[in-house]
């Protein structure tokens, strides 16, 4: 799934890492679809690549039960 996602993103001109480099970004995606059935939200400062295949929001932006 991270290789499709990675093909995806550079046909969309929108990839993440170097053509040379693992691009552990759509790695993590795939990891966060898969196990949670697409219902993860992935804490991150990286919120532009990785929203493009799951949901991804500022980790200092996500509520937690301690402060809602």
């Amino acid at each position: 799934m991270a290789a499709e996602f990675w093909a995806t993103a550079r046909n969309m001109q929108r990839q993440a890492a170097d053509d040379k480099a693992l691009d552990a970004d759509m790695i993590l995606v795939a990891q966060a679809t898969e196990s949670s059935l697409g219902s993860a939200i992935i804490a991150t400062t990286n919120v532009k690549h990785l929203s493009l295949f799951a949901t991804a929001r500022l980790w200092r932006d996500i509520a937690t039960e301690d402060n809602i």
